[in-house]
């Protein structure tokens, strides 16, 4: 990476490396499965079986598309972990209603869509956050302090409490019982899959955006491995011929 870019800048133009691309698209999508493997629980052939397997497979079918080419796919990727973080909410959100409505036997259409509505609006409410957080700088400021990973821990935890809660709140006036431990630990990937959505869909615009930027910035970007390594064997040769001719004419000054 070479040309200077604005702080901004620096903070969105942060891509996977393409080495990593294929090992986080197979951990992202094991974690993934699970929510799915909930919902197969009986009756196994339910609506909600159904949507979470068939975003899985989609998001499956998609990351064994970026995996043919990683080094092609950086930027692509980054809207793949957005989408991504959709999807996971999807799948948990799934599961939940699947451990509501056929294994705890809850009848009240009232629970779901409430369940559902609580999630649209931590949405929205991430997005205001993070829009927010941009035009002020807080991202920057606070990792400039090192108190940027403080802050999304405690953002995230705040939100895991207030989304486990209402949970506790549904278990107990809807006589659920056991499955609220479940719920609950579906509800903390259903949120850390909406700030994912926010944070990478939005870093993707961004991108798309100013690729002229992120180009002159990362010139390799979009380049095989092969002609990767070739650049950066043809900078350090480069950078070594300076020196090598110095040394030159300082042995012939010595010489005299």
């Amino acid at each position: 990476m070479s040309t200077k870019i604005s702080e901004e800048e620096q903070f969105h133009f942060r891509l996977i490396p393409a080495e990593q691309i294929r090992g986080g698209i197979v951990c992202f999508l094991f974690i993934m499965l699970i929510p799915v493997l909930v919902t197969l629980a009986a009756p196994m052939m339910s609506v909600y079986f159904y949507v979470a397997a068939g975003v899985w497979v989609a998001m499956l079918l998609w990351g064994m598309g970026l995996s043919t080419d990683p080094y092609r796919a950086e930027v692509s990727f980054v809207l793949y972990l957005g989408i991504y973080g959709l999807a996971l909410a999807i799948n948990c959100q799934a599961a939940i209603l699947k451990m509501m409505y056929d294994m705890a036997g809850v009848e009240s259409i009232g629970y779901g869509v409430s369940s559902v509505g609580v999630m649209l609006l931590l949405l929205v409410a991430f997005y205001i956050l993070h829009v927010r957080a941009l035009r002020q700088r807080a991202y920057q400021t606070m990792e400039r302090n090192g108190k940027l990973g403080k802050a999304g821990k405690a953002a995230f935890l705040l939100a895991g409490i207030g989304y486990t809660g209402y949970y506790i709140i549904v278990a107990v006036a809807g006589d659920l019982g056991g499955f609220v431990m479940g719920m609950a630990a579906f509800s903390v990937l259903l949120i850390l899959g909406l700030y994912m959505a926010i944070v990478f869909i939005h870093r993707y615009i961004f991108i798309r955006n100013h690729m002229d930027q992120l180009k002159a910035h990362y010139p390799v970007l979009g380049l095989p491995k092969e002609k990767r390594n070739a650049a950066y064997l043809n900078k350090m040769n480069q950078g070594n011929k300076a020196p090598v001719s110095q040394r030159k004419s300082k042995k012939r000054r010595g010489s005299l």
